[in-house]
């Protein structure tokens, strides 16, 4: 049994592709008999410590909010003396304090999950905040032992990661075991289906715009957008949507909000085709494309770093380029009048993505750190 502390920003019940990422790993390293502890800012008002699916979850008070990061000083000092009594930390970045938490942490106990880079719009505030970002998260990747990325496609891309390639270990992001259900559809309709977080980077916008394009040939479209639209951490874009399509007099546009988790299978398995518009390195692997792929829906997805392997490995879809809506539109027609073509059987993607080899892959390296 191996006494693990994970440590990041946001954790359950806030959703993103980060908490879900943690939130899983944690559950199953629990299930493998180990004692796991979650500590996380106090992002909502929220219990200060229970117990969630076996982990027990910390977290520390925040006085505010700087950006989509906390502030909160309590946790430095909970995660740094937290850390004494662990046999290993697991940090996931990109995070402000990950620099200063690190210092107080032996390396050869540090295994840190590099996520992503941050990219904020471009005014001189959030310049000094990337570098003030950068150069902690720099110093995290420095004492680490081992780095897990999900594709190592992103991380030799990264401003800061590609310079500690020796520590990559590869660890697509655990999967979520969906599986397609039966869904009655009367009207026909081709459905175009979209889930997350209703922020800039996740490109909702040049969607909006694909299938504008789209709906000047198909007259038989439904595009569904799945995801809170009320407590987002980052600048909320859902009423720019809702203008957009007000202006643009579109039709068969769904804000489904936030998804119970015992919708999901149902949500992928209602599309004919999944997309993933996302504009920026904010995203570095989609694991909603695994989670479409295994209910059987193919993907749309941007050519991003990280992003287009999925695609590319399971051959279960099309990239296109990002930021871009005609090329875009051409794509989400092309995988719907094709369908058959990019349908491929979960066991095919269970060869490169789930949460067994994602889990398989921290156990190897915490096995070595610990000698």
């Amino acid at each position: 049994m191996k006494k693990i502390l994970i440590i990041l920003n946001y954790y359950y019940p806030y959703v993103s592709g980060l908490s879900e990422y943690a939130r899983v790993l944690a559950e199953e390293f629990v299930k493998k008999g180990n004692e796991v502890t979650v500590l996380a800012s106090n992002h909502g008002k929220l219990a200060a410590e229970e117990m969630v699916n076996g982990v027990r979850v910390l977290r520390t008070p925040v006085i505010c909010k700087i950006s989509k990061g906390t502030v909160s000083p309590a946790f430095l000092w909970k995660a740094v003396q937290l850390a004494k009594d662990m046999d290993v930390v697991n940090m996931h970045l990109p995070m402000m304090e990950s620099g200063i938490i690190s210092l107080g942490i032996e390396p050869k106990k540090l295994i840190t999950t590099y996520h992503c880079d941050v990219n904020l719009p471009n005014t001189a505030f959030n310049r000094l905040i990337l570098k003030c970002i950068d150069f902690s998260n720099n110093i995290c990747l420095r004492r680490s032992s081992y780095i897990a990325v999900q594709t190592k496609d992103y991380a030799v891309q990264s401003r800061i990661a590609y310079k500690y390639k020796k520590k990559f270990v590869e660890a697509a992001t655990p999967i979520k075991d969906y599986n397609r259900k039966r869904v009655n559809r009367k009207d026909g309709r081709k459905v175009i289906g979209f889930c997350g977080r209703l922020v800039e980077e996740k490109g909702i916008g040049v969607l909006l715009r694909a299938y504008e394009i789209l709906c000047r040939t198909q007259k038989d479209l439904t595009l569904i957008i799945g995801g809170d639209y009320k407590e987002v951490a980052g600048a909320n874009v859902y009423a720019d949507l809702e203008k957009y399509i007000k202006e643009h007099k579109l039709e068969n546009v769904v804000f489904t909000g936030k998804l119970k988790e015992e919708e999901m299978e149902a949500f992928y398995s209602s599309l004919d085709v999944f997309v993933l518009p996302s504009i920026n390195s904010l995203e570095a692997f989609g694991m909603v494309q695994v989670e479409s792929m295994y209910c059987g829906t193919p993907v749309v997805a941007t050519d991003l770093y990280g992003v287009r392997t999925i695609v590319q490995k399971t051959g279960m879809g099309v990239v296109v380029k990002k930021n871009n809506a005609e090329d875009l539109a051409k794509g989400i027609l092309e995988a719907l009048l094709h369908k058959e073509k990019y349908w491929r059987p979960k066991e095919e993607i269970l060869k490169y993505y789930g949460t067994a080899h994602c889990v398989s892959v921290y156990e190897r390296a915490m096995d070595k750190m610990m000698g």
